[in-house]
Parts: C-alpha cells; structure tokens; sequence
C-alpha cells in the first residue's frame, strides 16, 4: 500500500476529514506485529496512510488483549444442558417422572422398582401427544410441552414416568395424589359418559407396560391370564 490510497486499511473508509498519518518502516512493523498477535490478514508497507486513531488503536496493547479474549470465548463451544422448565420447576427426563415431574427411585438395594418405567417406543410420544388432544388441560399441555422440547424422541432422551402417573393420564384422571406438588387444578365437578370400571382399566394398563418391558420374551395366553388376574387382586 501507498500514500495514495483512498481507504483506511484498518475501518476500511475514506479518509475524509479526519487527520492521517503516513507510515514509515518502523511504524509498518509495529503494525504487522499487531496484525499477527490479532491473528488479522492486515499487512502494511512503509508510506502506506492511515487513520492516526485507527492506527493508535490497533497497535494498543490492551486492544490486542481484548480482541484475543473475545476471539477465544466465540470459538469456545458452550456445553448447555438440556432442561425442559415447567411451571413446578426444572425437569429433568433422565431423573424425573414425564408425567408428575417428581424425582424417580430408580433402584433400592440393587431391586429394580416396578413402579415405574422408561420410554422404550417411537410411537410413545405420539401417543401421548393423542391424548393431550383429547385431555385439553393444564396437565396435558404441560405434558405436551415436555415431549415437544425433545422433538419427540422420549426414547433417545432416556425418559422415565410413574406408572400410576402414566395409567392416570391417559384414563383421564387427575395426578395421583402421592405424586401432587399441591391440590389438583383438573377436576371436574361432573363426570361425562358412561362409568368406567377402574380397576379393570388401571389392570389392563399395567399389562400394557408389562408388554412393553417385556417385548423380547415369549409369552403364553395362560402367563398372561394369570398376569392380569395378579394385577386385578392387588
């Protein structure tokens, strides 16, 4: 570059009014070894103008420390956990239950609990996502909020429920009360349709896990007879 050049190499604008100043050999270097502690492309000769507080700025010492900072924190990736925030506080779907939000034992004394339960189907959430149509509560739309946070994929984010919670949300029931953070928002002072029969419903929703948990094994029609005469006399 030349005394005649028309921009500034540093703002890159013309000179205008404002006062320049013509580089020499020694002010050149300096300006190279800035460019190179900045990890720019902006090289200099000798009689090349300038912006004189373009030039003052570059080659400042704590300028170059401060664009070596930024530089690093926006080429440093930032590790974020993924965490769906609900209305009763954080949830997590590797601890907590998709339903009631509540931490889940996982295991007592190497036991596994039966008491609850990991997504272990893709057609899990669309499930889920069919009877949050048909509930049309808070309940459901918090639920609804929690699938779609993990596009769906309950699977892949390793979620785990209650299996009360899971039998009460989709008969239409409310939280069970063991699992309530406080007093239900959702009832309903008149039950619509003809009654139901809830043993038999929370029986047949337990064999519905139970298939699931146990999809590899070969079954007979008398295991599972006796299977759901177990959970109807519980």
């Amino acid at each position: 570059m030349s005394a005649s050049q028309e921009t500034c190499p540093f703002c890159e604008k013309e000179f205008g009014s404002e006062e320049t100043v013509v580089i020499g050999k020694k002010g050149a270097d300096g300006i190279n070894n800035a460019s190179d502690k900045r990890g720019d492309n902006i090289i200099v000769a000798p009689k090349t103008r300038v912006h004189k507080s373009c030039r003052a700025n570059y080659i400042n010492q704590n300028y170059i420390d401060s664009h070596k900072k930024t530089n690093q924190l926006e080429c440093t990736p930032s590790v974020v956990k993924r965490s769906a925030r609900v209305s009763v506080g954080p949830y997590d779907s590797s601890t907590d239950c998709l339903y009631c939000g509540n931490k889940i034992v996982k295991f007592e004394f190497g036991v596994k609990n039966d008491d609850y339960g990991c997504v272990k189907t893709d057609c899990f959430a669309d499930t889920i996502l069919s009877i949050c149509k048909t509930r049309a509560d808070e309940w459901a739309f918090t639920i609804q909020g929690r699938v779609q946070y993990y596009g769906g994929d309950l699977h892949a984010a390793d979620c785990l429920y209650h299996r009360s919670c899971d039998i009460n949300f989709r008969t239409l029931r409310d939280i069970p009360k063991q699992h309530r953070v406080g007093p239900s928002e959702n009832k309903r002072s008149r039950k619509l349709g003809r009654p139901s029969d809830t043993d038999q419903e929370e029986a047949f929703f337990r064999m519905c896990a139970f298939f699931e948990d146990n999809d590899e094994e070969q079954l007979s029609i008398t295991d599972l007879a006796n299977k759901m005469e177990e959970y109807l006399h519980e």
